[in-house]
């Protein structure tokens, strides 16, 4: 009787182990996923800096100068590596905060943001992405002092799900 519990139990102990394995394959392989859609949109806006011609699809940019398209590209870009790293865990909440601050350091960094912030909010595809750009808000407010108006998102249609405020910390 007892060979077939410690029998039972060592089934038990394997199949969690093979349980945990397929979860952690599982989340690798989003990492990765992540990791190489960052890549690819950080060559595509380095294309657009690269040839002007390029950025005539966005018709957003129309309004700006050559050297604020330029700028305004560049920001999206480490914005966009700041977000990835922040989803896969390279970089922490303070980590966020401390790079925010210094783009918000100017007023065309702060502009910048004012400019794209509803458009990414939008497009976040999950917690962890709403989580950045609310760390992205939070520094924001505290370098301005300006309360921003949260966002309806598709899972939340009266705003973010969980704004955080420099009044929530």
């Amino acid at each position: 009787m007892r060979s077939n519990h410690v029998a039972a139990a060592a089934l038990l102990a394997l199949a969690g182990t093979g349980i945990v394995h397929v979860v952690l394959s599982e989340r690798r392989h989003r990492d990765r996923a992540l990791l190489e859609t960052a890549r690819m949109h950080q060559q595509l806006l380095a294309a657009q800096v690269e040839r002007p011609s390029l950025r005539a699809i966005w018709g957003s940019l129309a309004p700006l100068d050559s050297a604020e398209r330029r700028l305004h590209l560049h920001r999206s870009a480490w914005v966009a590596a700041w977000e990835a790293m922040y989803r896969v865990g390279a970089l922490n909440p303070a980590g966020v905060d401390g790079a925010a601050r210094a783009l918000f350091a100017t007023p065309e960094g702060m502009q910048w943001w004012t400019r794209v912030r509803e458009g990414r909010a939008r497009a976040a595809v999950d917690e962890r992405t709403r989580q950045f750009h609310s760390l992205m808000d939070t520094a924001f407010q505290d370098e301005t002092g300006k309360v921003l108006p949260s966002i309806p998102t598709a899972t939340d249609p009266g705003g973010l799900e969980h704004p955080q405020t420099s009044c929530s910390r």
